[in-house]
């Protein structure tokens, strides 16, 4: 279960004893028979039906996949120069994306190197597109859980501090749910924070969820200082840092005004900072 979604997987078809690995171990949860956001089957190029045939390029990540239309759904192409230049995984998703298969190329290296049925990018693809579509957003934040409960989400690109910051806030006392993406959802009228499993370099990852009481947008500076936000530049901010399907307009719309709601419900800061323990007593005294 990732950002309280339940993504329930057949690898059955796989016939191998897959044990998930690592931090994605942890969202790993019991079978229960309740509905499955998704439900994705998976197995080998040269055993199941085939995927369908690409009818038209969406778009191309410059990475690991590409995307085209298929079958009235979605096909991700997915390839490795480790693998060879035919894609070594192909996954099809129908148009809400709550239901799927993912095909593995049967290949000694691939076998070897399989950690997970729905491993990287595959799983993260999948849970931005469910949340795209009503559900909520992922952003490139810290999320700290305070030790009187409190929920702090520090957003930021690459360098910013976020990893910085998780450091800064557990030797405090605090809990990390993630120290690069987080989740975030309203739930019941509840703004909540999660813990996904693709943490940065502090490998923070927590499968949890807590009320969202203040979110800053971080930046290194000389001084610790926080500045209140105007909604519009918070919202445009917080966009430049979230992972919605950029290829897709209506996603696109739904994320803007997921974001725009969450900024007026919670206060949003900038905040200057230097790389101290100081920093976490300043947040602190503020109380948002």
């Amino acid at each position: 279960m990732i950002g309280g979604l339940r993504l329930a997987v057949d690898a059955t078809g796989l016939g191998l004893p897959l044990q998930i690995n690592g931090p994605a171990a942890r969202f790993v949860a019991p079978w229960e028979d309740a509905p499955a956001d998704a439900t994705i089957r998976v197995g080998w190029l040269d055993e199941a039906v085939p995927p369908p045939e690409p009818t038209e390029l969406v778009f191309a990540s410059g990475g690991m996949w590409t995307l085209y239309r298929a079958a009235g759904g979605y096909r991700y192409d997915i390839a490795s120069p480790v693998f060879g230049p035919e894609p070594y995984r192909i996954a099809w998703f129908a148009p809400t994306y709550q239901t799927g298969c993912v095909w593995y190329r049967r290949l000694p290296a691939v076998i070897a190197a399989m950690q997970s049925p729905l491993e990287y990018p595959v799983d993260e693809l999948l849970v931005t597109n469910l949340l795209a579509r009503g559900r909520g957003v992922e952003l490139h934040a810290c999320a700290v859980v305070d030790t009187d409960g409190r929920g702090f989400l520090f957003v930021g690109q690459s360098g910013d501090g976020k990893t910085t910051t998780a450091r800064l806030w557990t030797r405090a006392g605090a809990t990390v749910l993630s120290d690069d993406r987080v989740i975030v959802r309203q739930c019941d009228g509840q703004w909540l924070m999660f813990g996904t499993p693709w943490h940065g370099e502090g490998e923070f990852a927590a499968p949890a969820a807590t009320p969202l009481n203040a979110l800053f947008i971080l930046c290194k500076g000389a001084e610790d200082a926080a500045r209140p936000l105007p909604p519009g530049l918070a919202a445009a901010r917080l966009f430049a840092r979230a992972f919605p399907p950029f290829y897709d307009a209506a996603a696109l719309d739904f994320t803007a005004g997921f974001l725009e709601r969450l900024v007026t419900a919670v206060p949003c800061y900038g905040l200057v900072f230097r790389p101290t323990p100081a920093v976490v007593d300043y947040v602190r005294r503020m109380q948002p």
